[in-house]
C-alpha cells in the first residue's frame, strides 16, 4: 500500500527525467524533465525547493534579465503587426517580445524581456505608443480603468439618465 506522501503526486519517468532531492529536510524532489522544472504547489515547500536550486541554476548577474509589462486594452489581433515588426527590429539585441490576452479582462499584456536593461527601457516610449497602452508593474494592476470606450460609454449613459 502506497502512503500518504507517496500518493500525493506522480513524477514523470524516463531517460531525459531527473530527481534533484535539495535537502534531506524535504521529501519531495524538483522533477528534471529536459529544462523544464517540476516544483509542487506547497508555498512553504515550493519556497524552500526554488531557494536550494538556485545554486544549481544558472542565475548570476551576466544572465539577469529584464521584464517590462505594458498593458494594452487592444485585442492582440489589432497589435499584432506591430509587434511583429518589433520583434525583428529587437530580436537581434536578445530582446523577446510577447504578448499575453487577459480572457474576460479589460487589459492584455506585452512584454519585453532580455539582458540589456537600458535597451529594453528605451524601447518603452515606443511600445506605450505602438499598443495603445501604459507600462504597469504588476499585470492587472490597471484593470479597473478598463477600455476608454467602455468608460464613455458609462459617463454618457450615467449622463443621459440624469435628464
Amino acid at each position: 500500500m502506497l502512503t500518504a506522501k507517496q500518493r500525493m503526486a506522480l513524477l514523470p519517468t524516463g531517460s531525459n527525467v531527473r530527481h534533484v532531492y535539495i535537502s534531506p529536510d524535504l521529501w519531495v524532489p524538483i522533477c528534471i524533465v529536459d529544462n523544464i522544472h517540476i516544483l509542487p504547489g506547497i508555498p512553504r515547500m515550493f519556497k524552500d525547493l526554488l531557494e536550494g536550486l538556485r545554486p544549481h541554476l544558472n542565475v548570476d548577474s551576466h544572465n539577469k534579465q529584464t521584464r517590462v509589462l505594458v498593458s494594452t486594452p487592444m485585442k492582440e489581433s489589432e497589435i499584432a503587426d506591430f509587434l511583429t515588426k518589433l520583434q525583428e527590429k529587437v530580436g537581434q539585441r536578445g530582446v523577446k517580445v510577447g504578448s499575453y490576452p487577459r480572457w474576460g479582462k479589460p487589459r492584455n499584456t506585452v512584454t519585453l524581456t532580455g539582458a540589456d536593461k537600458e535597451y529594453i527601457e528605451g524601447l518603452v516610449d515606443e511600445v506605450e505608443k505602438g499598443v495603445g497602452g501604459l507600462r504597469v508593474s504588476v499585470e492587472g494592476e490597471d484593470d479597473e480603468q478598463g477600455k476608454p470606450e467602455e468608460i464613455k460609454v458609462e459617463e454618457t449613459t450615467k449622463a443621459e439618465a440624469k435628464t
